[in-house]
């Protein structure tokens, strides 16, 4: 009897699990179809945006046949024209102590985000995710831990996550906001299976969430199943709950010490009490509708209006098969008296002029003109003075540069906290010196730590004593993303060599702005070649002759240009260098 009473427990306790796991389940399902519910909207600006900066702008059909649909792709060129300016140079991520005495610590900390980079292919990973937020408004990426990495050793990856397979709570501003996060992807049955050694029945429900095109190269398509992971915060903790149709795979609570989604949303143009965000491409596809209805027009009247026409009585004596090559249509007609050709009409000149309006108000929209493309103004020649204009028109960009420094400071933050909490086993960090130079360290979380000593009150003797206590610092994340701005750049560039020209800097100064490779040695071979002509002179190396005696004793064409150039403006160090050359 007591054996059997024990099994009748044991039953029932399993089906009670049974029906907490099937209500777990169908309240994730719940509240997965919520959250897609709210982002429909928003799923159907994103197909639309990614046609037009795909090309795909034209959903009517021809008016007639042979009608051309023109498309002047304005979407593809400013997205492309804003890329280069925010991912040309690696965004500097840097650590800092909150205390001294962790400056070392600090630094390595520093040493490690940038091997994450390195190893992660985070170069090429935040090119395509930052198309996507200018694009379609935000870009999201995952921070987490993956224990398959280094042959089962574990470290911290980071990927991509797509715009349709992520889903947050009604009413939430921001990720760490939300009730809950939800990451949807599609996994095969097998992977399943191995990762969680539950067999699972394939579904379709990943092409119901698909909103960009799905190019599965795999040749099997039916063993497909949506992976849910559902995110909540309970009591400060973070739990994961993982399903596949109506399958719990996994079920773990505090899974990450730091208490954080492992999300990091990266808004392009933030929108007031949302948390999709706004991206280039929602304000340019007016414009760049009517660019494509007027260059149809232009065509239409060019092809139709353009050619002009012939009429033509039948009495004429008009042989019609010996105009074959001639664009003009033939027309006949009752009443014309022979033969009479119309010219075709030119079209208004209002239809040109709107057109190259839209275009510009494009450009405004979207920040984009075309001194920022690398077109000089009109009028303006100067090198100063066309990269003052650059960086001016640059402003609209520097913003996009802002928030990204927002989240990428998050994503080093989550970084560290990784750290913390993972690297408990001495590992090889692979670090690169300026020169390319490798070097290894090895590390593990525990040197973090520090021991420092407190005066604690000792209830029992009743008096303070001293006590170490093991504490892990904080530290501050810090990151640069404005000096990758070509432009910005080469602002900086033009100044240093403005400054070093005035003396108000040396040479070393200007190498080390402009990053010129192997600098020290440059300067060495410089030191070297003027102690050499030092000793060969017998004194110090001469400097260039003084202005007024150089002008004194010109010839006198050097002479005439000398006061051509001063009516010019130029200043008697811009001469000088000019004729020295």
């Amino acid at each position: 009897m007591e054996l059997t009473k024990e099994k009748v427990e044991s039953e029932d306790s399993t089906e009670k699990q049974k029906q907490n796991e099937q209500k777990l389940v169908q309240l994730i399902q719940n509240r997965f179809i919520e959250s897609r519910t709210i982002k429909a909207a928003e799923e159907k600006s994103w197909q639309r945006q990614e046609d037009f900066y795909k090309g795909n702008q034209w959903k009517s059909k021809p008016a007639y046949e042979g009608q051309i649909q023109p498309v002047t792709n304005i979407c593809f060129s400013i997205v492309e024209s804003i890329i280069p300016q925010l991912t040309d140079n690696r965004p500097q991520i840097v650590c800092l102590p909150t205390e001294p005495g962790d400056e070392q610590k600090a630094e390595i900390l520093s040493k490690i985000i940038e091997y994450i980079w390195d190893v992660r292919d985070m170069d090429y990973k935040l090119i395509l995710n930052e198309r996507t937020r200018i694009k379609h408004g935000m870009g999201i990426y995952k921070v987490f831990w993956n224990p398959e990495l280094l042959k089962g050793l574990g470290d911290i990856d980071i990927i991509n996550v797509p715009l349709d397979q992520f889903f947050i709570s009604p009413r939430a501003k921001s990720v760490q906001d939300s009730d809950y996060v939800i990451y949807a992807s599609q996994k095969s049955t097998e992977y399943i299976k191995k990762r969680y050694g539950k067999d699972v029945q394939a579904d379709k429900k990943y092409e119901e969430i698909a909103v960009f095109d799905d190019t599965d190269d795999s040749p099997r398509r039916d063993n497909k199943v949506l992976l849910i992971e559902y995110w909540t915060k309970e009591n400060g903790q973070i739990r994961l709950v993982t399903i596949a149709g109506d399958t719990l795979l996994r079920d773990e609570k505090e899974f990450y010490k730091h208490g954080r989604y492992p999300f990091v949303a990266i808004p392009a143009f933030p929108v007031e009490k949302k948390f999709w965000a706004m991206g280039v491409l929602a304000q340019i596809i007016s414009p760049q509708m009517i660019v494509n209805l007027l260059d149809q027009q232009i065509l239409d009247n060019a092809r139709l209006g353009g050619n002009g026409t012939v009429f033509y009585e039948a009495t004429a004596g008009l042989n019609t098969k010996q105009f074959t090559n001639m664009p003009m249509k033939l027309v006949p007609v009752q009443s014309v008296q022979g033969i009479k050709q119309e010219n075709g009409l030119a079209i208004p000149n209002f239809i040109p002029n709107h057109l190259a309006t839209k275009k510009r108000d494009a450009e405004s929209v979207s920040g984009i003109h075309d001194v920022t493309q690398g077109k000089a103004p009109s009028g303006v020649t100067a090198a100063s003075a066309i990269l003052a204009l650059q960086e001016s028109a640059n402003q609209r960009v520097r913003l996009l540069g802002r928030t990204l420094e927002a989240g990428l400071k998050e994503i080093g933050e989550l970084i560290i906290e990784l750290v913390r909490e993972f690297y408990q086993e001495e590992r090889f960090i692979r670090i690169l010196g300026d020169n390319y130079e490798t070097e290894f360290i090895k590390f593990k979380a525990d040197t973090l730590k520090t021991s420092r000593e407190y005066d604690v009150f000792n209830e029992e003797k009743g008096q303070m004593e001293k006590q170490m206590i093991e504490i892990d610092p904080d530290f501050d994340v810090r990151v640069e993303v404005g000096s990758s701005m070509q432009y910005s750049k080469a602002f900086l560039y033009e100044q240093a060599k403005e400054l070093h020209k005035a003396g108000v800097i040396d040479d070393q100064a200007l190498l080390e702005t402009v990053k010129f490779p192997k600098a020290e040695e440059v300067l060495q071979r410089k030191q070297e070649m003027m102690m050499q002509q030092q000793a060969t002179q017998g004194g110090p190396p001469q400097g260039p002759p003084d202005f007024n005696t150089f002008a004194e004793n010109a010839p006198p064409e050097v002479k005439q240009a000398i006061d051509e150039m001063l009516q010019q403006g130029m200043n008697e160090d811009e001469i000088m260098q000019t004729l020295l050359r």
